[in-house]
């Protein structure tokens, strides 16, 4: 068994293993014959070696040859790490190391309130640590939708996958935006303001003051930053090594509503950045391709034209945008994801882990695949894609 890692961004892997698939002239053993001894593999289908004989790698691929009497007559691919991409396969190399990371993508700067007040910057202007809105070695995309209070204001929420969310609600969280609201109006110590008016402000109430526009501030830059999130990961380490220290090193303590506010409104803006980075990665593995979504007048999920009789949804009318299609393209070459390959066409009621793990698990050359699950129910999750990946065929797949 060899174990290679690969996913729909990172497809290095799965290409090599489609050589070893196509040098010992078969995709894997079958299991019917796995106790039966090992034979040498056939030379019958393989391609003739013409190439010059002072050639690298026709010298190379000779070796190989003569080497397939000692090799076993199959070797068994699984794939590793199937919904986490690394940029340069998680070399370490950096956005500056290589051409093109920051030009157009819209991908390396962070947030304006970390990049006032963190003093890891470079000379670029580019916040080191990233912010959530920069992919690196150490946050690399993780190809999920996540799971979100869902659902219209007024109503109980409910548990809802972020594109599910994104095709009933939009790209927001219901709640986001009255939360927003609420957070600033409490922290805009309007009282203190007047009072300011008519008389000198007391040293505590010029420490409130001051702490309260620093919260707006703060408040008002993680909003405006929303749209550039890329790794929900980097922005929780933000969270707790920067913006969490701030508070507690500005206040010598919060009233109980204040903590309840500041509370409520990171609850709600961790949903939003779920979405926002969801979407973002969804729109990555789509490229170009465009599906058409929105809401009938029953409330039901339209992502295609109705039929007259009865309404029934029909297939979803899919185009291809051209210009996003170049725009993705630079992206993955940025990312050292290699050549762009056109895209996937993925299905809106699809997540993202559900399309990623069927489509290694419909590779022909890959037996099995490796899946960190960090839950019963992930596990559960991985279990239900290969049930219903419909790649049996009489070899059932690890």
């Amino acid at each position: 068994v060899i174990r290679l890692p690969g996913n729909v961004l990172e497809t290095r892997g799965l290409d090599v293993s489609k050589e070893i698939c196509s040098f010992f002239g078969s995709c894997h053993e079958d299991d019917d014959n796995s106790n039966e001894p090992s034979s040498p593999p056939s030379e019958e289908g393989l391609h003739s070696i013409t190439d010059d004989p002072d050639d690298y790698h026709a010298k190379q691929r000779r070796k190989l040859r003569k080497s397939r009497n000692i090799l076993p007559k199959s070797i068994q691919v699984h794939v590793t790490r199937p919904l986490t991409a690394y940029p340069f396969g998680g070399t370490g190399i950096e956005s500056n190391s290589s051409p093109g990371l920051s030009d157009n993508s819209g991908l390396s700067a962070p947030p304006l309130y970390f990049k006032k007040n963190n003093s890891e910057v470079d000379d670029n202007g580019t916040n080191k640590d990233g912010g959530g809105s920069s992919i690196d070695a150490t946050h690399p995309i993780r190809i999920l939708d996540y799971r979100i209070e869902s659902g219209p204001l007024g109503r109980e929420p409910t548990m809802a996958w972020t594109n599910h969310h994104y095709a009933s609600h939009g790209l927001r969280p219901s709640s986001y935006q009255p939360i927003l609201n609420a957070v600033l109006s409490h922290f805009d110590a309007e009282s203190i303001l007047e009072a300011s008016r008519t008389r000198e402000l007391t040293v505590e109430e010029r420490e409130t003051l001051d702490g309260c526009k620093l919260l707006r501030d703060m408040i008002h830059d993680l909003d405006a930053s929303l749209d550039d999130m890329r790794s929900f990961a980097a922005h929780e380490e933000y969270l707790m090594n920067v913006a969490v220290p701030l508070i507690y090193g500005s206040f010598e303590g919060l009233d109980e509503e204040s903590a309840g506010m500041l509370q409520l409104f990171f609850r709600a803006h961790g949903m939003a950045v779920r979405m926002v980075v969801a979407r973002w990665t969804r729109e990555l593995l789509l490229g170009g391709w465009k599906r058409r979504v929105g809401v009938d007048e029953k409330g039901r999920a339209d992502t295609g034209d109705r039929e007259k009789d009865g309404g029934a949804a029909v297939d979803d009318a899919v185009t291809k945008d051209k210009d996003q299609e170049k725009k993705i393209a630079k992206i993955w070459k940025a990312y050292g994801f290699g050549d762009y390959r056109g895209g996937y066409d993925i299905p809106e009621d699809f997540t993202l882990q559900d399309f990623a793990l069927r489509q290694i698990l419909e590779e022909e050359a890959v037996r099995g695949v490796v899946v960190g699950c960090s839950s019963p129910e992930h596990a559960l999750e991985a279990m239900r894609a290969a049930d219903a990946s419909g790649v049996d065929n009489g070899n059932k797949k690890k």
